[in-house]
């Protein structure tokens, strides 16, 4: 059997009280007991990453920062990512868009998968993140779960999911497996 694919599961807010703690624990939870998968999340109230501050673009490489280089190389690490996306006044929270533009080379040509909260589901979130999610070379995934009254699900600091969260995250775990395994095949044949 096939060493499991390493994914990080981002979560993208770092306010107190948030959602996307429980959420990505149920995500982590639930790829857990999935083939395939071996999941970590990756908290972005412990990295406390600065606003982009360096005066190269990350596209360039070289990297000189200890920061910037401890960061790559967590993002380097993985197969793949789920990104835990709230919706922020109809877009992406900007901690959550910062740390994707601290490190350039390290997401490409990986999958990323998205599970939103938020106004409808965190649509628009998840729908800007694609865009970012492309030009960074990424490959962004169609399974996407949007998740819907997300602060009724929230049970004593836990997300109870409902029918509809519970199959969509299937299908996630899916096509993450499927195009994970594609491209890091792709990326290993050179």
């Amino acid at each position: 059997m096939a060493e499991p694919l390493k994914i990080l599961v981002i979560l993208g807010s770092v306010r107190e009280g948030r959602m996307a703690e429980p959420v990505g624990n149920w995500v982590i939870e639930g790829a857990a007991a999935r083939d395939g998968l071996a999941c970590e999340l990756v908290d972005l109230k412990e990295w406390d990453l600065p606003f982009y501050p360096f005066p190269k673009p990350p596209a360039a490489g070289g990297y000189t920062d200890p920061l910037q280089l401890r960061w790559a190389e967590r993002v380097k690490s993985a197969d793949g990512y789920i990104l835990i996306c709230p919706e922020y006044n109809h877009g992406i929270p900007a901690v959550l868009k910062n740390a994707l533009d601290f490190v350039y080379a390290e997401w490409n040509r990986k999958p990323v998968a998205f599970v939103g909260y938020g106004g409808n589901g965190g649509a628009r979130s998840i729908e800007q993140l694609t865009m970012v999610a492309r030009e960074l070379q990424m490959a962004p995934l169609e399974a996407s779960v949007h998740i819907m009254g997300v602060w009724e699900k929230a049970k004593s600091g836990s997300f109870e999911p409902d029918a509809k969260d519970t199959r969509w995250i299937g299908h996630l775990y899916d096509e993450l497996t499927w195009w994970g395994n594609a491209l890091k095949n792709a990326r290993d044949a050179g």
